[in-house]
């Protein structure tokens, strides 16, 4: 074991039997653990802020000492850090009493990698092959900062409700999160997006999902409209042009 592993494990383990042996100060392993805690807790604050506003200090201090001995940095960059954190909370104890916890998590994690994206914008020429090619052989390519999340919870409107930047629609969305919480929860997809370098938060209506997650699968054009054919309340032209509007392409594709 060399030097560096040594201290990371006498930061993690309590023994002073090691803590001893190893010639380390016990008060400066401390102070180098309450340091660490202290940029873990506000990382980790700043990449999942509806979880800390969800909780309080106490609850979420206790969370992080716990997540971070369990998956420490392995990057200098402490915003590269907390993928896992949502499948942490999903196997903790809090999520048996917030269950809609886990999601929550996994929305402000994506939500701060689209912070942190590409820019991308639709290559417009791609747009031709409507004119001239067959659905069949027509691939949607999405912006890479797009992600689709099926839940079974109100996080969109959670989201809202801590962020808005309205008064008026954070206390509707609250409002409505407590009506959905409060009954029988229905599955619901949200869709996290970037446009004009900010990313969005919305619903997708079932029709709207359904066509989508064809599209994110890989599937041609054709095959995503037989799969919402049956639906009355879709239309590709409105799609098409709201799609366009939100930056959720990047291209459209030839694969004849």
């Amino acid at each position: 074991m060399n030097e560096q592993q040594l201290l990371l494990t006498l930061i993690w383990n309590d023994n002073p039997t090691l803590l001893a042996e190893s010639g380390y100060d016990i008060a400066g392993i401390a102070i180098y653990r309450r340091n660490l805690l202290a940029n873990a807790q506000r990382s980790l604050s700043i990449t999942f802020p509806t979880i800390f506003k969800l909780l309080d200090s106490d609850i979420s201090e206790s969370l992080v000492q716990e997540f971070l001995t369990l998956c420490p940095p392995d990057q200098g960059d402490w915003a590269q850090w907390g993928e896992t954190f949502a499948d942490f909370i999903a196997t903790h104890q809090i999520a048996h009493d917030y269950p809609y916890l886990p999601d929550c998590a996994s929305l402000d994690w994506h939500f701060h990698c689209a912070l942190q994206g590409p820019d991308q914008t639709l290559v417009n020429a791609s747009l031709a092959l409507l004119a001239n090619t067959e659905p069949e052989n027509i691939s949607v390519i999405f912006n890479e900062n797009l992600t689709l999340m099926q839940t079974m919870f109100p996080i969109d409107d959670i989201f809202q409700a801590h962020h808005h930047p309205e008064q008026s629609i954070r206390e509707d969305a609250m409002r409505n999160a407590k009506i959905a919480l409060s009954a029988k929860c229905k599955p619901r997809t949200v869709m996290l997006f970037r446009r004009q370098y900010q990313p969005k938060v919305t619903r997708l209506t079932d029709s709207d999902a359904d066509f989508m997650y064809y599209l994110k699968a890989g599937k041609p054009l054709a095959d995503a409209l037989d799969a919402v054919g049956h639906c009355n309340d879709f239309s590709f032209e409105k799609w098409l042009l709201t799609a366009i509007e939100q930056n959720w392409i990047l291209h459209l594709q030839d694969n004849a």
